[in-house]
């Protein structure tokens, strides 16, 4: 039987410990798209530092059948079942709760309670009891709605605004913090492969089954009939958006290559002004990001989910097939093409790793972006304050002529951005899957590098 294990989340680990030794009552607000982690978080955290919790979910949107389900969810900790009157009653219960005893309360799909009120009766109950109150409780309220929660706890006029002590937005696992969860592939550039297209999502790294590979995987859970993963990025968007229909039209045009608001109009059909509003709430849903480009300041779109970008550029476009059970058919198909998909993943890792040891280095970063100029492309240049880096990214074994060749033609790209002149120094930055000689001139990075780094992520064991 595999252990539980609550895999990184460092950074957010440490922002609970902080409030809950804070000495004061806290409001905690964690959110995020869904199956990125946020419950397994708190609930593993209040485990590990076995602190006293009352774990609540919201299960219905209806006032009263939500206040009947949390009564039997009460009985749990109370020892009888209480009567609750709506939802102020409830809200009343667990202010009393809050400040009995020192202990952490979670109300998890708070959001799902919005238009009965809840929100309201929270803030009251914050302004007038629980922010006052003389035990340094935590109220957690977690939400999976990412635009319902900014709605009503973190935009301006929203019934928690303020309130906050402290904000938790849950990103996807980079490769670094997931590699526990694909570390037992057959090789680490099939270990890699495996986070290319699953990307960073704990669920979906938690049904892999890394010895297998990335073929076998792809068959099980997502091209086969009833997979679980087969129609999961259309269920992400039924979940958080209306229209959903456009905001996939919106991923597949991006998956696809474009890139520019014209050109996913032109993909989608969609009117070029209606176009932000939609890549605004995709950008919140961690589904799309922007890459920023040197020397102009202008941006350009991606998917920035690992398993999104995957399905909507290879699946998406052809779910005919699907419909027509020739599964075995696209899984051939994927096998030739899945490789750029794990290139362009490569490249974003690169940019993470690298932004990473630049700070831990001390180098004070003050520009990064890819470098686009008069045909001359380099895949990422970060600026500091006294050097100019060029990173170029490949996916491949290269020699060591091959390498002094690709920091050769890096170097004289980045003589196109003028930065030489001003006084930077310039320095090539390679990072590729497989090389065993850095260039005579700059910087050498390999996937052992990475994983090497990947090894030291802490994986917190919750059996116990």
């Amino acid at each position: 039987m595999m252990a539980t294990v609550l895999v990184n989340r460092q950074s957010e680990i440490s922002a609970l410990d902080s409030e809950w030794h804070a000495g004061r009552p806290g409001l905690i607000v964690v959110y995020g798209r869904r199956r990125v982690g946020k419950t397994f978080l708190v609930t593993s955290w209040t485990r590990l530092r076995r602190i006293d919790s009352i774990y609540l979910i919201i299960n219905h949107s209806d006032e009263l059948a939500a206040t009947r389900d949390l009564e039997r969810q009460l009985e749990a900790y109370l020892g009888f079942k209480p009567r609750l009157e709506g939802l102020r009653g409830f809200v009343d219960l667990i202010s009393k709760l809050f400040c009995s005893g020192r202990r952490v309360v979670v109300l998890d799909e708070f959001q799902r309670l919005a238009e009965a009120g809840l929100p309201q009766l929270l803030q009251e109950a914050w302004d007038s009891r629980l922010s006052k109150c003389g035990s340094p409780s935590l109220l957690v309220l977690v939400g999976s709605s990412v635009g319902v929660v900014e709605k009503v706890a973190l935009s301006g006029g929203s019934p928690l605004y303020g309130r906050a002590t402290r904000v938790i937005h849950m990103k996807p696992l980079t490769f670094t913090q997931a590699y526990p969860l694909v570390a037992g592939a057959p090789n680490p550039t099939e270990a890699f492969r495996l986070y290319a297209v699953f990307g960073g999502i704990p669920l979906y790294l938690q049904l892999l089954r890394p010895e297998e590979g990335l073929l076998w995987n792809l068959r099980e859970l997502v091209l086969s009939p009833g997979a679980p993963l087969l129609e999961e990025p259309l269920r992400v968007l039924e979940y958080e958006v209306r229209e959903p229909s456009r905001y996939a039209a919106i991923l597949e045009a991006i998956a696809s290559g474009a890139t520019r608001l014209s050109e996913i109009a032109s993909y989608t059909g969609l009117r070029i002004t209606s176009i932000p509003k939609y890549l605004k709430v995709l950008e919140a849903l961690d589904l799309v990001g922007r890459v920023k480009i040197l020397p102009s300041g202008r941006s350009l779109y991606v998917v920035e989910d690992n398993f999104a970008r995957f399905w909507y550029r290879h699946i998406a476009p052809r779910l005919h097939l699907v419909e027509q059970g020739l599964y075995d058919s696209l899984l051939r198909y994927v096998r030739k093409r899945v490789e750029d998909t794990v290139a362009i993943a490569w490249e974003e890792e690169a940019a993470k790793h690298f932004l990473s040891s630049l700070q831990a280095r001390g180098e004070v970063i003050v520009d990064a972006g890819r470098f686009i100029h008069k045909g001359v492309e380099v895949d990422l240049v970060v600026v500091t304050e006294e050097r100019v880096y060029g990173l170029e990214c490949k996916w491949a074994k290269l020699d060591p002529k091959e390498v002094e060749s690709v920091a050769r033609k890096t170097l004289k790209a980045l003589e196109a951005g003028k930065w030489t002149k001003q006084g930077y120094k310039v320095i090539p930055v390679l990072y590729v899957r497989e090389a065993w000689r850095a260039p005579t001139e700059g910087e050498l990075y390999t996937l052992d590098d990475i994983i090497d780094d990947a090894k030291k992520t802490p994986v917190h064991s919750l059996n116990d």
